[in-house]
């Protein structure tokens, strides 16, 4: 071997003051032309004197090292190139997160353009996949000699500095998602806190694709010819693209981590139930105009009824707690009464049960009000929620209740005429359809008699100036119909779609007709969610839910 393929001995100059064949050195590997076998025979040499490349003497070196294309290379120089690695960071922790930088940036592939185009083919990915292989290859086996690495501090916050931004393209946000979810393979105590970088990401598509905006169309035309605005909705479907490719993978995640050639791994489900709740409580359940990414616990709840239990027994611990937020409370029932609406797999015993735990608590609530007390959503925000989902889950569920034997007696007992006619009056504040709809089932069960109060609200309420203060409760149900096309199979199966099942009485005054309007102005209509688009696309077009109402947690000025 040549003196110039000889690192030791150059080293030894350089560390006697002479540069020339160390920088020589160091610019033919820095050189991007440089040819496989002379890569190898300069690799070979440097490998014995890893130790020595210290920080202070050696960066320039150890910089060009790390920008090698060293994926794509044949399995030989791919061999050298991770021991040296693997040397380096265990010899001199200084090059730990450069190393670690390294690895991770493997997992976006920058992708070239075509006439102004991404043009992602076969060859392209299988490419991809090999290298993201060495990368996971080099990366556990640094943390198994460098533990170190493995640790929340180090390699966490570099996930997301070198995560790509929202605006890369689709291919490369998935390939960065899958890859995450690789690491936690052999990186199990990261788990839950690469999940949380998941979920954020996530969170923030989801934000950028409101329900209300992938139910839009511009006209019966574009609904023919699946043509969409590019302005203003381009960017909402190609967020959405982005999520519902990110919700495929983290289904199937679960479905790894969960089962065990098809039978349920309960010690792993739990395990990761776990970890996926914390990770809900902190990133999901605060997230104010969040769509889809919660359907993550819907379809975690539906893999096992303790899980459900378990979700459902969290969530009212929280409604209950004074010491939570006002607003928490609120959206975590809206939760409560949107899991039971929809799941087919809460059988209706849990249901009842559970309507009887947020009457019980309803009822208690008024007593512990003074006769002063008026209707107030600003006040008593917790309480009109835990109505609202009372009345919301039976609109969904009456049928089922009413058919079990005891059902009548049952929701007799509930004393709904008594919660009704309080001076907190929930039926001012709930959601008109809601109240409505829950109105008839009263009439037609002969529960307790609501028309009269609904008149009186009408009657009473005066138009004035707002004053910034919310009179009804806004339309979130965190588990309204699932729109996102490739990942919507996961769900439907489990899922409830509205079945109108309750007749109105027929309404003789102008007046009456012109609230049924103003109801139905809170239903997506079948105009809106009748979307024609384009082969493949995520916008789910069938099965219409008329009980589908907003986007947001909160409240809204209905004066």
């Amino acid at each position: 071997m040549g003196e110039k393929y000889d690192f030791c001995a150059l080293l030894t100059k350089y560390n006697k003051g002479s540069r020339n064949g160390y920088d020589s050195f160091v610019s033919q590997l820095a050189d991007r032309k440089i040819e496989d076998g002379i890569l190898l025979k300069c690799l070979t040499s440097l490998q014995p004197c890893v130790t020595q490349l210290d920080k202070e003497n050696h960066q320039a070196l150890v910089s060009v090292l790390l920008r090698l294309n060293w994926c794509s290379k044949p399995p030989a120089v791919i061999e050298v190139y991770q021991s040296i690695i693997i040397t380096l960071v265990s010899t001199h922790t200084d090059f730990l997160k450069p190393c670690l930088k390294m690895i991770i940036s493997v997992f976006v592939p920058d992708l070239k353009k075509k006439d102004g185009k991404v043009a992602v083919n076969e060859e392209m990915t299988q490419s991809h996949s090999r290298a993201f292989i060495q990368a996971h290859t080099l990366l556990r086996a640094i943390t198994q000699i460098v533990p170190m690495a493995a640790s929340p501090g180090v390699l966490v916050p570099l996930l997301g500095e070198l995560s790509p931004w929202q605006g890369r393209h689709v291919y490369e946000q998935e390939c960065y998602v899958r890859n995450l979810i690789q690491a936690t393979y052999y990186l199990p105590t990261l788990r839950q806190n690469i999940m949380e970088h998941i979920i954020h990401k996530m969170i923030n598509y989801d934000i950028q694709a409101p329900r209300s905006k992938l139910v839009e169309t511009i006209s019966d035309d574009s609904q023919e010819s699946g043509i969409f605005n590019m302005d203003e909705t381009s960017s909402c479907h190609e967020a959405a693209e982005k999520l519902d490719i990110m919700m495929v993978l983290l289904y199937e995640y679960i479905k790894s981590v969960c089962f065990n050639n098809g039978e349920l791994n309960w010690e792993c489900t739990k395990r990761f139930y776990r970890e996926m709740l914390y990770v809900f409580e902190k990133i999901i359940l605060p997230t104010y105009a969040c769509s889809h990414t919660q359907f993550v616990m819907f379809y975690l709840a539906s893999l096992k009824t303790e899980l459900c239990d378990g979700f459902l027994d969290y969530l009212w611990k929280r409604v209950q707690n004074p010491n939570v937020h006002s607003v928490y409370r609120q959206t975590a029932v809206t939760y409560m009464g949107s899991l039971l609406a929809r799941a087919k797999f809460i059988n209706i015993r849990t249901v009842m049960r559970t309507l009887e735990l947020m009457m019980t608590w309803a009822h208690n609530y008024t007593q512990t009000c003074l006769d002063s007390v008026m209707a107030d959503i600003k006040h008593h925000g917790p309480f009109y929620s835990v109505c609202q989902a009372v009345f919301y889950v039976f609109a969904f569920r009456q049928k089922e209740m009413f058919e079990t034997r005891k059902g009548l007696k049952w929701a007799e007992n509930l004393q709904i005429q008594h919660l009704i006619q309080s001076r907190l009056n929930p039926l001012k504040v709930c959601l008109p359809l809601i109240v409505k709809t829950f109105a008839s089932i009263c009439r037609q069960h002969q529960l307790a008699f609501c028309d009269h109060i609904i008149q009186q609200n009408a009657r009473s309420f005066i138009p004035v100036v707002s004053d910034g203060t919310q009179k009804v409760l806004e339309a979130y149900f965190p588990f309204d119909p699932y729109l996102l096309d490739r990942s919507k199979h996961y769900i439907e199966d489990q899922y409830r779609t509205y079945d109108r099942c309750v007749d109105f009485e027929d309404e003789d005054s102008a007046e009456e007709e012109d609230d049924d309007e103003m109801f139905t102005e809170d239903v997506m209509s079948s105009k809106h969610v009748a979307m024609a688009t384009a082969p493949g696309s995520y916008v789910d077009k069938s099965n219409v839910d008329l009980m589908s109402y907003g986007t947001s947690p909160g409240f809204i000025d209905m004066t």
